[in-house]
């Protein structure tokens, strides 16, 4: 009997009609995850307090990552695997490397903080999506805290940010087409370290790491010590971005 990871109502109390996709279908995303009740889904797709969706936002921040890596002839376009591109809510420009909020955006108090929010809550329901689907874990009372933050905005957890110094990023075109998360460390990259109380990911040519216990900042300076230290060469600083604008969306480095 299928039991929603979010709300954890069952089959004889919702219902689970609806695809839900661990990474949005706008994105790329290929996957579904079965124990997502229409409710749930429902929720991560809808507008929140005034602010864009959840999936609204993942698909704004990453899409303009997938610019640069899909050939722009042969990949963007009608029919294509990325639409042609077109933001919401910023003004991008991919070849100064430089992205503003539009002018109807700007000047609303906090804005920046607040879509910030809602990309953090975005990554902890794709990581707690991707966990059940790869190992069918999701529902331990561990990850009690993801719940309450991504599904109903209760507390405050982190989303490390690493700015890359090196122009080399080890990712297939393909990873753009139809991007994964790979919860195996056999699949990871050596610069990502997966310590007790974090997990650390690639996807479309950002790093980030993710607290996956209520109690991360007991153990903090230890991890991003050791995380620092093997990412040396390769990336320069981390922040707990706390502003939309503190992710480098355009991937600049890799023109530099």
């Amino acid at each position: 009997m299928k039991n929603c990871i979010w709300c954890r109502k069952d089959e004889l109390t919702t219902t689970f009609k609806k695809l839900a996709h661990t990474i949005p279908q706008s994105l790329g995303g290929q996957y579904i995850c079965l124990n997502v009740c229409d409710s749930c889904n429902e929720m991560f797709g809808n507008h929140f307090e005034g602010l864009p969706s959840v999936e609204t936002i993942l698909k704004e921040t990453f899409n303009i990552s997938r610019v640069k890596f899909l050939d722009t002839e042969q990949n963007i376009g009608k029919n294509k695997p990325l639409p042609k591109f077109s933001s919401i809510y910023f003004d991008v420009d991919l070849k100064k490397h430089k992205i503003s909020l539009k002018i109807a955006y700007r000047f609303k108090v906090g804005f920046q903080e607040k879509i910030c929010r809602q990309l953090k809550k975005g990554l902890y329901k794709v990581f707690l999506e991707e966990t059940e689907r790869q190992k069918g874990n999701a529902h331990s009372p561990e990850f009690d805290f993801m719940r309450e933050f991504a599904r109903y905005n209760m507390g405050e957890y982190p989303v490390f940010y690493f700015r890359r110094v090196s122009k080399w990023i080890g990712m297939p075109k393909i990873a753009a087409v139809r991007p994964e998360i790979y919860l195996d460390n056999g699949f990871q990259m050596f610069y990502l370290v997966q310590e007790p109380s974090f997990f650390e990911f690639e996807f479309l040519g950002h790093v980030f790491g993710i607290a996956t216990s209520r109690y991360w900042y007991l153990v903090f300076d230890n991890y991003i010590k050791k995380s620092m230290e093997v990412k040396k060469g390769h990336f320069e600083t981390w922040h707990d971005i706390t502003q939309f604008n503190e992710i480098d969306l355009t991937l600049s480095t890799l023109s530099e």
